[in-house]
């Protein structure tokens, strides 16, 4: 379904349409195409437009490690679709490695890099398209920013989340590794709990398993239209993980195909309020706020920190994942995905329907069948939801006199704004290995030296 006539290719490829043109066509084209030719393309690849696939793949950390895999089936779907697909790969910082650390002041810094690297290796080889596979953390974020900024037919798609661990019979993810070492540290478990605890909590492949920066931002694609409904959310680790990865690469050549939509069509007003949306339903990272406003930035779009806390504010919290809840991610998708979440927010009005996605759809067209299911605790109704405004609310005071974010997802409310016991303010060295022993019924942390400019959670 044609999108954009000036834009579309209802009769084969025109390349006097396509950017890869100053690389493929024409006498002066002559060594840009013996260098194509020299890594196997044939004058039938050539003709056709150039999708480039990016991914953060590295050996850094368990969220990247499938991403070159999950690669190859999206090169497959570019090529069924009639396209010529061009890998390439960019760096990553995990914040499950860099944080606690000094690391962790090149995070923020390195989804920059992210967006940074893809826009020149997409503008310097003329690649007409772009599918974006990212895993962790500043990853996922970075490569929607490049989309917003590239503003070419583009597809996100996400490594998916690690399978849940075991640790003393019960699920385990990367945060309960974090309580070990804190109960290690007062003595309440021994040594050989703390390591069997290491060695069960992440059973392979795929990002931190609850709602934490990864898996915020996987939802934060799906509900705002960048990736294909249903595919972030299948694990890393999933059979179906490499189906949805060919759908991807298919999916982005008819976006070519058919003129459209371009990320500036998809990335609205609209769907970034839903984006704030999701995060304020599932409890996600408080990172959102950071990251919807960048993307909202590359996109010309003025949607700031109080933007996305007005949202917040106004959005039931429904969903039981963890760090607040009980459940991980793969337990969601279990359920039906955050399809379940976006239609039961659709339905009561907390989002809106119609904006367009990369189906060619609307997101509300998407979601049409989505049953909500019963007889689980994963989801609740947003009649009886967790809290009746978001998992992650937004503050302005003379401590953040430029706002600040603060999620109270699991927390009990009437413990959190009572007067404060106790206020630190802590560095690096304050926290680490463990904070101080001496310290008792403290309510709130207040750390410095923590914020964008240093190193953000």
């Amino acid at each position: 379904m044609t999108f954009n006539s000036k834009r579309a290719h209802p009769n084969g490829w025109d390349k006097s349409k396509l950017v890869s043109r100053y690389t493929t066509v024409g006498p002066d084209s002559a060594p840009h195409r013996a260098m194509l030719r020299a890594m196997g393309l044939t004058d039938e690849d050539i003709a056709k437009p150039l999708v480039g696939v990016a991914t953060c793949w590295n050996e850094a950390a368990p969220c990247n490690i499938k991403l070159a895999e999950q690669a190859q089936s999206v090169k497959k779907g570019v090529k069924e679709g009639g396209a010529t697909p061009r890998e390439f790969t960019t760096i990553t910082v995990t914040d499950g490695i860099a944080m606690g650390h000094e690391g962790m002041r090149s995070s923020l810094a390195s989804r920059e890099v992210i967006a940074d690297s893809v826009e020149l290796t997409m503008r310097g080889h003329c690649y007409d398209a772009l599918v974006g596979l990212a895993g962790c953390d500043k990853s996922l974020p970075g490569m929607m920013m490049v989309m917003a900024r590239l503003n070419v037919p583009s597809v996100f798609l996400y490594g998916g989340t690690i399978m849940p661990g075991k640790y003393k019979g019960k699920d385990a993810d990367i945060v309960t590794v974090y309580e070990a070492v804190g109960e290690h540290s007062v003595g309440k478990i021994s040594d050989d709990d703390l390591y069997s605890c290491e060695c069960g909590a992440l059973p392979g492949a795929g990002a931190c398993g609850g709602q934490f920066t990864a898996n915020t931002m996987s939802c934060v694609a799906e509900v705002m239209g960048l990736a294909v409904p249903g595919a972030n959310g299948i694990p890393a680790v999933d059979e179906h993980k490499g189906d949805m990865a060919e759908v991807s690469g298919k999916v982005v050549v008819e976006l070519l195909r058919n003129g459209g939509p371009l990320p500036r069509e998809i990335i609205t007003r609209k769907s970034l309020e839903n984006a704030a949306a999701i995060v304020a339903a599932t409890g996600g990272s408080t990172n959102a706020a950071l990251h919807l406003p960048a993307i909202a930035h590359e996109a010309g779009i003025k949607f700031d920190l109080f933007d996305v806390a007005e949202v917040f504010k106004r959005t039931p919290y429904i969903a039981n994942l963890r760090p607040g809840g009980t459940y991980l991610s793969k337990h969601l998708h279990d359920i039906g995905g955050v399809a379940v979440v976006i239609k039961e927010l659709l339905d009561n009005g907390y989002l809106h329907g119609d904006c367009i996605t990369v189906t060619g759809k609307t997101l509300a067209e998407n979601v049409k069948d989505v049953k909500f299911p019963e007889n689980q605790d994963v989801v609740f109704r947003c009649s009886k939801p967790i809290y009746a405004t978001g998992g992650v609310v937004g503050l302005k005071g003379n401590l953040a006199p430029e706002g600040a974010i603060v999620k109270i997802g699991g927390a009990q409310r009437a413990g959190i704004w009572k007067a404060l016991r106790a206020c630190l303010i802590a560095r690096m060295n304050v926290i680490r290995p463990s904070p101080p022993r001496n310290i008792r019924r403290v309510r709130l942390l207040f750390s410095a030296m923590k914020g964008p400019r240093a190193a953000p959670a």
